[in-house]
Order: structure tokens, then C-alpha cells, then sequence
């Protein structure tokens, strides 16, 4: 996939990746989201790092973390050690917005990860941690096409 050389300023996301709240009671919580709000679990994580995803749709998910799940603050980031938001940008284009925000003087931590997406964290000037995302493949790792945008639907395989 190409990398665009640059980006319309200011960036636009194509949508929400994935919003994550700390619970203090793990069972309770994915019980009254699956069976009171009716989310579908998308993954749920080992005894090591406690955490349920639930399916938020349009490749979103909500995820529940304990504190126990935390490995320490994630990028600088305050409250719980892993509070942040996730937004998803245009695919390919993570060293475009990587490179924008480093030339207006702010600080990025960039994580590759093992399926193939790619993230670039930032702090608002709150401090609130933002995360944008290169998503190639959603939670269930099936890929998402690279002409996904909001307000559309991906056809069923």
C-alpha cells in the first residue's frame, strides 16, 4: 500500500477504533454490558492482563480493563495507566500524520503491532491520551478494506 506524501490539514479520522474504561469489577461490568446493553464479545483477554472487547460496530470496540490489566501508563497517559481513545485515520497514511504532528512540535510514541495495524499515540493539551490508528484488520483479524470510510459498509464475504 502506498504512503501518501501528505495529508488535507488539518488530519480527519475515518472513524472511532476503540474507547477503553477501567472497571473495578470485571465479571459485573461485561455482564451489564452483554446482557443489559447486549454487546457482543469480540475478545477477552488472559488472567494476566484482564480485559473483555465488546463489538461497538464499524470496526469500533469498547474496551474493559481492570487495573490489574495495566503494564503501566501507555503513552504518558494519566487516570487509569492505560486510559485512552482511539481514532482511526486513512490507511497508509500513519507516516503522513506521524510527521505532521512531530513538524507542529508534538511528541509521538508509534507502536506496530502483530496483525499488521499500526498506531501513533499523542497527548491533547489536556494531557488526554490519543491514539490514531492504521487499521488493516478489525477484531475478529479480518481485513478491512482500504476504502472503508464512514457512513459506509463493507459487502459480506
Amino acid at each position: 500500500m502506498s504512503e501518501p506524501n501528505s495529508l488535507p490539514s488539518p488530519i480527519r479520522p475515518v472513524g472511532l477504533h476503540e474507547l477503553v474504561i477501567e472497571v473495578a469489577d470485571l465479571d459485573a461490568s461485561t455482564r451489564f454490558y452483554e446482557e443489559v446493553i447486549g454487546l457482543r464479545i469480540v475478545q477477552r483477554w488472559g488472567e494476566d492482563r484482564p480485559a473483555i472487547w465488546f463489538d461497538l460496530g464499524d470496526t469500533t470496540a469498547l474496551g474493559l480493563w481492570t487495573v490489574k490489566a495495566a503494564v503501566g501508563a501507555l503513552a504518558n497517559g494519566r487516570g487509569g495507566a492505560h486510559v485512552h481513545f482511539a481514532l482511526r485515520i486513512p490507511q497508509g497514511s500513519i507516516n503522513a500524520v506521524q510527521a505532521r504532528l512531530e513538524g507542529l512540535g508534538y511528541s509521538v510514541l508509534r507502536i506496530e503491532f502483530d496483525d499488521g495495524n499500526r498506531s501513533i499515540y499523542v497527548d491533547d493539551p489536556d494531557g488526554n491520551c490519543l491514539e490514531l490508528m492504521d487499521a488493516v484488520v478489525d477484531w475478529s483479524n479480518q481485513p478491512i478494506p482500504s476504502s472503508h470510510e464512514p457512513g459506509t459498509v463493507a459487502a459480506a464475504p
